[in-house]
């Protein structure tokens, strides 16, 4: 299999910068399991679009008896452009929760991603390519370089072309 490739790029993952005709976009972040949608990255989608919220609040709702960490619920904006709620942060960063990011709930939910675009392969010959803020790190507390190497192992080995966005205004 080949690898896919791994680009760093200045710009906002909002407005994902497209590396082929016809690309379906996949952006990925993070999200916590108190159905808390709002701040750090969420707060940038939530001034784009409503369906991620929406998505992500339903999917809270719907599983409040069972445990969300390490699942991903997706939310269609366009048949070009899909968002990737990944719940893989246990509560809100505190000073009692410094590191509110779950590794192996991450691993999870990076992992049925790529399940979730070898289906899309499956059904259109259209590329797919994941872009993504430095989710995990920041509101999180996470490592981005420790987050990086699960992008590198388990995105790019299994052929899937990942953009990384510093955020430039």
């Amino acid at each position: 299999m080949k690898k896919g490739e791994l680009k760093e790029i200045k710009g906002d993952t909002t407005d994902p910068v497209q590396m082929y005709d016809n690309e379906i976009s996949i952006i990925p972040h993070v999200c916590n399991d108190e159905n808390k949608f709002g701040a750090g990255f969420t707060f940038a989608l939530n001034q784009k679009w409503k369906q991620p919220e929406q998505v992500y609040r339903k999917f809270c709702e719907n599983n409040k008896e069972i445990p969300i960490l390490g699942k991903v619920c997706y939310a269609k904006i366009s048949n070009h452009l899909v968002i990737a709620n990944m719940i893989a942060q246990h509560s809100t960063i505190s000073k009692d929760n410094p590191v509110p990011i779950k590794y192996v709930a991450l691993m999870n939910c990076m992992l049925k991603l790529v399940g979730y675009i070898e289906m899309i392969k499956c059904q259109t010959s259209n590329p797919v390519v994941i872009h993504a803020p430095k989710f995990g790190s920041q509101l999180s507390g996470g490592n981005f370089d420790f987050v990086l190497e699960l992008i590198r192992e388990i995105w790019i080995e299994a052929g899937i072309n990942v953009v990384i966005y510093n955020y430039v205004k």
